[in-house]
């Protein structure tokens, strides 16, 4: 749970001693697993800062769900609009697991953007961020077999979420089957069908809905040359 607005990514460069003209700004909400915060093509303009949980930032799409990107404690959704001159959504957005944000109102963060310089700046890192990653998924999408796209989103959720663990690596969060399925593009079974193949590879293991990467090196050859720095693979950074 984040309790200091300057651990919020687009905020963390503005002097400590300032905050105390934004935090009279901020509505405390809490969300309940799979609600939805907004929905893509309404006219809102509230700003949401994320303390704890994560998001999914997803477009519909002939009725199938397309996933974005996830967001997660320390950062910002709605900036976009807010800093527009279009008020309407852009994409749903719903929360994974339970979620407590801070919410701020459009006028009030445009005020924040002109008295503090440095937030703009962090909005276009945060935008350049958004931009790679969906770059990475677009790639995914479009020129990788099943496999190499499984393995990429495997590889994502390593970087984000892994830790060292009994000589392996966990993948710290649990992750459903649709959610991958989602985000790649592909159905449910063949997400499925494509773990359990790298399962008896020997390249993972999932225990108790965790995935645990037994073969990073088998993993990564697997994944064709996505990106020149493995970082960049990193949702939050």
């Amino acid at each position: 749970m984040i309790t200091d607005i300057a651990d919020i990514k687009i905020f963390s460069d503005i002097p400590n001693d300032e905050f105390q003209y934004i935090t009279p700004l901020l509505k405390e909400r809490h969300f309940k697993k799979n609600h939805i915060l907004m929905f893509e093509n309404d006219e809102s303009d509230e700003v949401y800062l994320i303390r704890s949980g994560m998001v999914k930032i997803y477009r519909i799409y002939e009725g199938k769900e397309i996933v974005l990107s996830i967001t997660m404690a320390g950062d910002i959704i709605g900036e976009v609009e807010a800093l527009s001159n279009d008020n309407h959504r852009i994409s749903s957005i719903e929360a994974l697991e339970n979620v407590s944000a801070w919410l701020i109102q459009k006028q009030d963060f445009l005020y924040i953007v002109d008295k503090y310089p440095s937030v703009m700046r962090n909005a276009y890192k945060i935008l350049v961020d958004r931009t790679r990653m969906l770059n990475r998924m677009i790639r995914y999408l479009t020129f990788y077999d099943v496999r190499g796209k499984v393995a990429n989103i495997v590889m994502d959720l390593y970087y984000n979420f892994g830790v060292p663990f009994d000589n392996v690596y966990k993948i710290d969060l649990k992750i459903s089957q649709t959610l991958i399925a989602n985000m790649l593009g592909v159905t449910r079974e063949s997400i499925s069908k494509t773990l359990g193949e790298f399962q008896s590879e020997g390249l993972i293991d999932i225990r108790d809905k965790f995935l645990y990467l037994l073969d990073m090196g088998k993993l990564e050859s697997i994944c064709n040359v996505t990106e020149e720095f493995p970082t960049l693979r990193k949702w939050n950074r």
